[in-house]
């Protein structure tokens, strides 16, 4: 849809349907004579409206009398937590005609249904990037198919568009069966000459399941109410943005992070007293969502970086168990990097963890719980390991993730 234009074009009745039928997730600020009103909506449903009149129904209503005036649509504003509105498009239409509100020019029974059965997630159903749709075109004659997944490592890199973001997704045609996800296989561990290079030497352990930290990235949505969100309908968005990045969801006594390259999910994970990984986890991750009482946060980064973080939960040990008062940490990096290691140091300390990220020996970034903003200066990370009760460990070399089959996930019983 268009982000900005005029009232006078179909006035706020058009506009709440094509919200809708596109599943449109942004503010939409209307301005007509110094007044001012803002709708907010989440897959093109309208949940909150604030304006002259306070919030709620009445301010829709009011807004769909006017006439003239402007618009803007905002797809990347960060929507509140209240939801005061129950009434659905078309209802709200009709209760501003019995008004004698100025009576809408499209007609109610053009909305698509505000609510529908959420059908299974199969690959035919993503949509591309959303294009402007010239007259006598339909959504159909836009569809996407997604190309057969390659291996994430041979994946080319990530450019975010412009206006990249949530696009609202749309149905698309044709009934081929949803492919099986492709193993992801990071690249063994190459030394300098370029042949397979042997562990670093240090005992390896057994991995475990562990809940590490994420670094920040470019939010899109903060602070979602996951009561608000469809949650099969945000991942076949995800895929169809392509989105590489993660989403949090947190609540009362959990945390739960899935990881996604390009709309795949990579990984899932679940720390709820105790922590689990993969389809166990995104089954939790699917019942929290279904309670409605967390917060979900879509966090885009960079392809890299991504890889670099699934390379935290599949790559081997290197080294385990370093006491940080025994290790020269620079020295370390030093090492890593004449070895071309792609993988991660974790410093572990009392108060918490922190995470060098490693490709191809360079450091693409590191952080800590507290400050996770990504840095390519390790002081942050470095100062944790002087503490003498810290613990370093580096992970790195060839490991497999395989993507989580959604559709199957999404159809088990928990």
């Amino acid at each position: 849809m268009q982000t900005q234009g005029t009232l006078r074009d179909g006035g706020l009745a058009t506009l709440l349907q094509t919200m809708q039928s596109e599943r449109a997730t942004g503010t939409l600020l209307l301005q007509r004579n110094g007044e001012a009103a803002s709708l907010y909506f989440l897959f093109g449903h309208l949940f909150h409206a604030s304006g002259p009149q306070g919030q709620g129904e009445d301010v829709v209503v009011e807004a769909l009398g006017w006439n003239d005036g402007d618009y803007q649509f905002d797809p990347r504003a960060k929507l509140p937590a209240e939801e005061t509105i129950k009434s659905s498009p078309s209802e709200l239409i009709a209760a501003a005609v019995s008004r004698g509100e100025t009576a809408p020019e499209a007609e109610p029974a053009a909305a698509a249904p505000a609510e529908e059965p959420a059908p299974a997630w199969t690959d035919h159903e993503y949509a591309a990037e959303p294009q402007p749709v010239a007259a006598g075109i339909s959504p159909a004659d836009l569809a996407y198919t997604p190309p057969t997944p390659v291996p994430v490592a041979a994946a080319p890199s990530y450019a975010a568009p412009a206006d990249s973001g949530l696009a609202s997704w749309a149905a698309t045609q044709g009934d081929a069966a949803p492919s099986e996800p492709g193993p992801y296989t990071a690249p063994a561990p190459q030394n300098n000459s370029g042949g397979p290079r042997a562990p670093l030497g240090a005992p390896g352990g057994e991995l475990v399941d562990v809940l590490y930290p994420f670094p920040a990235g470019r939010a899109h949505y903060e602070g979602l109410k996951s009561a608000f969100v469809d949650f099969p309908r945000l991942l076949r968005t995800l895929r169809s943005d392509r989105h590489t990045g993660y989403v949090r969801l947190s609540g009362t006594g959990y945390l739960c992070v899935l990881l996604l390259h390009e709309g795949q999910v990579l990984e899932a994970v679940n720390s709820n007293g105790s922590v689990s990984r993969g389809e166990t986890a995104f089954i939790q991750i699917r019942r929290h969502m279904d309670s409605g009482d967390g917060l979900l946060d879509v966090i885009e980064l960079d392809r890299d970086i991504v890889l670099a973080v699934a390379r935290l939960f599949s790559a081997p040990y290197l080294y385990t168990g370093l006491l940080g008062r025994f290790v020269n940490l620079d020295a370390l990096l030093e090492y890593l990097a004449e070895e071309k290691v792609d993988g991660s140091v974790l410093v572990q300390a009392p108060a918490e963890t922190g995470v060098i990220l490693l490709g191809g020996g360079s450091i693409l970034g590191a952080f800590t719980e507290s400050k996770r903003t990504l840095e390519k200066s390790t002081a942050a990370v470095a100062s944790l390991a002087t503490d003498r009760s810290s613990r370093i460990e580096v992970k790195g070399g060839s490991g497999s993730v395989t993507p989580i089959d959604v559709d199957a996930a999404l159809n088990k019983p928990y």
